[in-house]
């Protein structure tokens, strides 16, 4: 695009916002309230000899402070919707992502169908007492701060190590770790996962103690 182009683009930007009353983005633009009247009462071929004619009255520049942090939260955007995909394959429950993620049990059913993830009902196993010993293991080796009470149940990407390596349900691992750092407090029995709204069948695993998907 030529600097003629981006000039007259500018220019006609600016008239728009004075005719919308919108004073304040044409200012924005770098027009003082002078020469936005004067814009205001020329005609479109005044307008496209100014942007041609001579030399350039519009110079680009880029704003690298704002580019920056726009294209960080753009970042930060993608990482967490690759993260939320993650998660629900790991076998996150609808408590899990609400509580991380601020997803409904909608939102959840929705991505799982278009992730081509089955939906998760009833409850989860407890892993046997072998594989949950060295998954303990390996949690105090994968999380920085692996008996915190406050920090540990927070550190969701080392949760997502931890069933990506043990094969143990998300859900059941972010149940683990809370059992792990406050062994002191009874473990209750968990809510079930919620169903599509299209389910109206409740499945159960039978026999053995269990753990609910949170």
């Amino acid at each position: 695009m030529s600097m003629r182009t981006l000039t007259h683009a500018l220019l006609a930007q600016a008239i728009g916002y004075v005719r919308e009353g919108n004073m304040r983005r044409a200012r924005a633009l770098g027009f003082s309230d002078d020469e936005l009247r004067e814009l205001r009462r020329m005609s479109a071929t005044d307008l496209a000899s100014l942007a041609s004619d001579g030399p350039a009255v519009c110079r680009l520049s880029v704003d690298h402070e704002m580019l920056l942090a726009i294209m960080r939260r753009l970042t930060q955007d993608q990482d967490r919707e690759l993260q939320i995909d993650r998660c629900l394959a790991l076998g996150a429950s609808v408590q899990m992502m609400g509580d991380f993620f601020g997803l409904t049990g909608n939102d959840c059913s929705t991505r799982r169908s278009l992730l081509g993830l089955e939906t998760r009902q009833g409850r989860l196993a407890m892993p046997a007492e072998e594989d949950e010993h060295d998954a303990w293991h390996r949690w105090q080796q994968i999380a920085q701060e692996p008996q915190d009470p406050q920090r540990a149940p927070e550190d969701i990407r080392g949760m997502m190590v931890l069933a990506e390596e043990t094969g143990i349900p998300l859900a059941v691992v972010w149940h683990l770790v809370k059992a792990w750092t406050s062994p002191d407090e009874p473990l209750s029995e968990l809510p079930q996962d919620e169903p599509d709204e299209d389910t109206s069948e409740e499945s159960h695993l039978a026999g053995g103690r269990v753990w609910a998907a949170m």
